[in-house]
């Protein structure tokens, strides 16, 4: 049977207030309050935004989803954990001072921010999937211990996954330091022959696994723990990959991660994905005003992770009038392989009905 996707239209230039007041609708429309109980620890997973970034999903926008966990009478907590480059969300101390300038915190909310992997991205818990290619997922530690979820993702392209919404945005980002590198570790990045030595790279990685040669930047492999810092920064496009091998593996390994988030949480979680200001790249970059590859669509919701992502990527592509690859300029990238293989594992199904409001 299929699995139902609430969809309503939203633009930035709604509002705030109007976007929040349209993500309440879903949240009533699709009976979400059941995944919710009393006293739960609930873990409302957002991105808040890369310092300097602007486009990221604003903390108005998810207060009237807040409100409405806290009439439930759960115990919600805004919650992101750490990231393996090198910036102002790498751990806890400055992960929570960011989520407080963009209004991520009691102040801004109601509730406040907690990094669930600790102050440096090590509190994690195996959790055991027996996956294809991940037999354990290592998942932040408070993360694991929340009896519910709500998920609020912003649908975005990636350099590497192709895009980001739901999956990555439970996968990576409820993942501690270990999960992450477990599902980077596929990408093999090389530096090219239009690498200028601007040295972006060297000062970036996280893992000093980059120096520069006479001729060109070097990745030293046996260090390197695939981030992609390197290619987040490079302006010349001089780092690449095998996209067309390397990329699947690591949706896959995004998708089993996602797999061990949710585990233990089945019929606890909700899953949000806001289609506005859709950028090439994610929120992860901390670079303002990165122009749109498609207009505003709306906010999608359901109860399926994997149709939320499904109807998500299928609105961009015909609002675009292109498949997600061109829109984001990498046409060896796949975006169906978080989708195809997260279906296999049994984390949903990407058979979906959508349900428009008004």
């Amino acid at each position: 049977m299929a699995s139902k996707v609430y969809f309503i239209k939203a633009s930035v230039s709604d509002g705030e207030r109007v976007i929040s007041r349209k993500a309440v609708k879903l949240f009533k429309a699709g009976g979400f309050a059941s995944c919710f109980a009393e006293n739960d620890f609930t873990a409302v997973k957002v991105h808040v935004g890369e310092d300097g970034n602007n486009t990221y999903i604003k903390a108005p926008c998810i207060k009237g989803l807040v409100k409405e966990l806290l009439a439930l009478k759960t115990k919600p907590f805004i919650t992101d954990a750490t990231t393996l480059y090198m910036g102002k969300r790498h751990n806890a101390i400055d992960h929570s001072t960011l989520a407080a300038k963009h209004g991520f915190d009691v102040d801004g909310l109601g509730i406040p921010f907690i990094a669930p992997d600790g102050l440096s991205g090590t509190g994690e818990t195996a959790v055991k999937i027996n996956g294809e290619i991940n037999k354990e997922a290592f998942i932040a530690s408070d993360i694991v211990i929340s009896q519910s979820i709500l998920s609020v993702a912003h649908f975005t392209g990636h350099c590497a996954a192709c895009f980001g919404a739901t999956i990555k945005t439970l996968g990576m980002g409820c993942a501690a330091k270990k999960g992450k590198m477990k599902q980077h570790a596929a990408l093999k990045l090389i530096v090219t022959k239009d690498c200028t030595l601007c040295g972006a790279c060297y000062r970036h990685c996280p893992a000093d696994a980059i120096t520069l040669g006479k001729v060109k930047a070097h990745i030293d492999h046996d260090k390197c723990i695939g981030c992609a810092e390197c290619l987040a920064v490079c302006r010349f496009g001089a780092i690449d990959c095998d996209w067309g091998e390397q990329d699947e593996v690591l949706q896959k390994s995004m998708a089993e991660h996602a797999l061990g988030v949710l585990k233990g949480k089945e019929n606890r979680a909700a899953f949000f994905n806001f289609i506005i200001s859709v950028t090439k790249d994610c929120d992860c970059f901390g670079n303002p005003d990165m122009p749109k590859i498609v207009d505003d669509i709306g906010i999608v919701a359901s109860t399926d992770p994997v149709a939320a992502d499904k109807a998500a990527l299928d609105l961009v592509e015909a609002k675009g009038g292109k498949k997600l690859p061109q829109l984001i300029g990498n046409a060896e990238l796949n975006p169906h392989y978080q989708i195809e293989h997260a279906e296999h594992i049994g984390l949903g199904s990407a058979d979906y009905e959508l349900i428009e409001l008004d």
